[in-house]
């Protein structure tokens, strides 16, 4: 089941179902939807993101049901999260070791130009006229909404330096 959600969805999938929602956006995405289909009666997108996005208490439990669902189905399937997880970060270091320049030009050119624009905007020197300042103010919170994308994109998240961790603290119990 091919599921395209939201944004907001996806957030509040990956808040209440880590795992589920840090499937979506990878390799595992297909099953995961899957398992996310269960959550509404006839696999409708706008249904489950309805469902989803009214946030009611067992709508949030049976979310809570299907991650479970989900990391059994894996274990069943002898698939190893932490070596998907892995093994989609591998294809991006390997685009590394070709060339990192653009993505370092894109990088500074984004990050610079937001701080730029934001600074010029608290200090004064950017003058909005009041028939644009809402589309301004919606455009400057996607754009910092997208600066946590590219600080994970070259120092990694919170998450997986999480999983690492806990990983690490497994083996030492060993």
């Amino acid at each position: 089941m091919g599921i395209r959600l939201s944004e907001k969805a996806k957030k509040v999938v990956s808040v209440v179902a880590p795992s589920l929602g840090a499937a979506l956006g990878g390799p595992l995405g297909g099953l995961a939807g899957q398992i996310l289909g269960g959550l509404v009666s006839g696999g409708k997108v706008a249904d489950l993101e309805e469902a989803i996005l009214t946030q009611k208490p067992e709508t949030l439990l049976a979310l809570k049901k299907l991650e479970q669902e989900y990391i059994l189905k894996l274990e069943e399937l002898g698939v190893e999260q932490s070596k998907v997880e892995a093994s989609d970060r591998s294809s991006a270091r390997d685009l590394a070791k070709v060339n990192m320049r653009p993505q370092m030009m894109l990088s500074l050119l984004f990050i610079g130009g937001y701080f730029i624009i934001l600074s010029a905007f608290f200090v004064g020197k950017i003058e909005i006229s009041p028939e644009l300042k809402e589309p301004f103010l919606i455009l400057l919170g996607v754009i910092t909404a997208n600066v946590p994308s590219i600080m994970q994109f070259w120092f990694g998240t919170s998450s997986g330096s999480q999983r690492k961790t806990d990983l690490l603290a497994e083996q030492v119990v060993k």
